[in-house]
């Protein structure tokens, strides 16, 4: 094994754990499975992601790594996550790198950005929407803080990354059902969020307005959204 994978090996466990911490502060995790079942789960995730690093670096090939995160999208977005959530794991793994003495500039840190960038899609109306993720979220957000008090921003952003993650992994797949049970549960969610006086109609609304024109097989899934939260409880 090269000597940079040996380094990285001897700090699994520290690495594994120190990448998720930050995740179970959002309250989705307990909500969505258990906070038992998440954090059992997570971890053992956790220590995946770290020995397919090592494999990684053993190869001299970051697509090992790569390969392996689009492959897990694919089995978590069938289970209530989408990709911003592997996304938000494989950040909290360049942390903990960093924090390890793992820098921008060493080939850990550097293959586990390419993981990331593995997690976007390449073409169609995902990869479209995806590229105009900026724009996008900017109008959205324009549209819903006048409500929320100051530095809600923040937090108003990263939702609507998280719908447009959902979006983006529904189209990807070309499963409307996806987005369908993803609504069916977030409902109920919704008002742990911390958002109000907000609600998820609103932040729906807010985000189909800002796709403009553009975007129509995304605004053809937001059109199934129900006038009302009843009918998702039908």
């Amino acid at each position: 094994m090269s000597n940079v994978s040996l380094q990285v090996e001897a700090r699994t466990a520290s690495l594994a754990s120190n990448s998720v911490q930050a995740l179970y502060e959002d309250p989705f995790w307990a909500a969505r499975y258990g906070i038992q079942r998440a954090r059992r789960f997570g971890d053992e995730d956790a220590v995946f992601h770290v020995r397919y690093l090592v494999q990684a670096l053993d190869a001299s090939r970051p697509a090992i790594l790569e390969d392996y995160a689009r492959w897990l999208r694919t089995l978590l977005v069938t289970r209530g996550m989408c990709s911003l959530h592997l996304d938000q794991h494989f950040e909290g793994l360049a942390r903990a790198l960093q924090a390890e003495g793992f820098g921008p500039d060493s080939l850990p840190f550097t293959y586990v950005q390419s993981a990331r960038q593995a997690l976007r899609y390449k073409e169609g109306p995902a990869h479209r929407l995806e590229e105009d993720l900026a724009v996008i979220t900017s109008a959205a957000v324009r549209r819903l803080e006048a409500p929320l008090p100051p530095g809600s921003r923040p937090r108003l952003e990263q939702e609507v990354h998280l719908q447009l993650s959902y979006l983006s992994d529904a189209l990807a797949l070309d499963r409307a059902d996806l987005w369908d049970a993803h609504l069916q549960w977030y409902a109920g969610f919704w008002p742990r969020r911390g958002l109000a006086p907000l609600n998820l109609l609103q932040c729906l609304d807010a985000l189909n307005a800002a796709l403009g024109t553009g975007h129509p097989e995304a605004r053809t899934l937001l059109a199934r959204t129900p006038v009302s939260w009843e009918e998702t409880h039908s």
